[in-house]
């Protein structure tokens, strides 16, 4: 499997650091990492600025009903 890197600035990478430990940093990347990589094949003319990426509430299991 082929590794992709992309540069990072330094202001960037001390606040990825700077997460708390409970963050789990690689995991956010890699979904957003998809949702981008699904978007392109799409659409391959898209560019950096047709992105934005927001915050959604997590759905709440607890409303489910059980069975």
């Amino acid at each position: 499997m082929a590794k992709y890197t992309a540069p990072v600035d330094e202001d960037t990478r001390q606040r990825i650091l700077a997460l708390p430990g409970r963050v789990k940093f690689s995991a956010f990347m890699q979904k957003a990492i998809t949702v981008f990589v699904e978007e392109l094949e799409k659409n391959p003319e898209l560019k950096p600025e047709n992105f934005i990426i927001t915050v959604t509430a997590r759905k709440d299991a607890s409303d489910r009903k059980r069975k």
